[in-house]
């Protein structure tokens, strides 16, 4: 019978966040690898029923099929903006031949996946999802002290592969993750913003599609506040 790995934690931003802060006294990342999937897709994780089994069978190919010993990833960015948690930080990710740097002082790549096929023609990186990639990227960079240069796509590290996507440029990824260093969203900031002129406007709506537009757009403050 497969073995699974019964469970992964599932983190908001601002979970993931926490979860990072006791890892800095005790691992040093030396880059930041992005992936994509490619396999399983984004609409392969919106048909599961069950979502953890998406991540327990990249865990089962990785782990048992690949004989990667664990899941490749230290993070795994779904399509709703969620973190997975992946093999432990202070270990090695399996990310590319030649890059992964085990050893055993704790000085290796940060690695994180992000669900889909994001080749040209086929799903795209948007949204939630792509929030989360800026944001992830940004914060481990910033944590960890590393320049934009240490930011490496796997097409960068293995010309043979498109990821994370023909349709992902790298110029624009980092001009996103220079914009989120820029960015200083609170909780308290956006909770403000949300009661003194979203809500009352809201209240003032005439139509659904109006009231569900500023629920969309409070939505979108809580989660530049790392609240969602």
């Amino acid at each position: 019978m497969v073995v699974e790995r019964k469970y992964f934690q599932r983190f908001t931003f601002a979970e993931y966040v926490e979860y990072l802060k006791p890892f800095v006294s005790k691992v040093k990342f030396s880059q930041i690898h992005v992936h994509g999937t490619w396999k399983p897709t984004i609409v392969d994780y919106r048909r599961a029923a069950d979502k953890m089994k998406i991540i327990q069978g990249m865990w089962r190919f990785h782990a048992i099929t690949q004989n990667w010993g664990d899941i490749a990833q230290h993070a795994t960015i779904d399509p709703d903006g969620y973190i997975w948690e992946g093999r432990s930080l202070l270990e090695a990710p399996a990310s590319a031949v030649g890059y992964n740097d085990p050893d055993p002082d704790r000085i290796h790549p940060f690695m994180f996946e992000m669900i889909g096929n994001f080749d040209v023609g086929a799903e795209k990186l948007e949204g939630a999802q792509l929030a989360s990639a800026v944001k992830l990227t940004s914060q481990i960079a910033a944590m960890w002290k590393l320049p934009d240069s240490q930011i490496l796509f796997h097409r960068e590290m293995n010309p043979a592969k498109t990821c994370p996507g023909s349709s992902v440029s790298k110029a624009a990824f980092l001009e996103l993750v220079r914009d989120w260093r820029d960015v200083d969203m609170n909780a308290s900031d956006a909770n403000k913003i949300i009661s003194t002129w979203l809500s009352p406007a809201w209240f003032a709506a005439t139509t659904k599609a109006e009231k569900d537009e500023i629920h969309r757009l409070a939505n979108e403050l809580r989660k530049a506040s790392g609240q969602l």
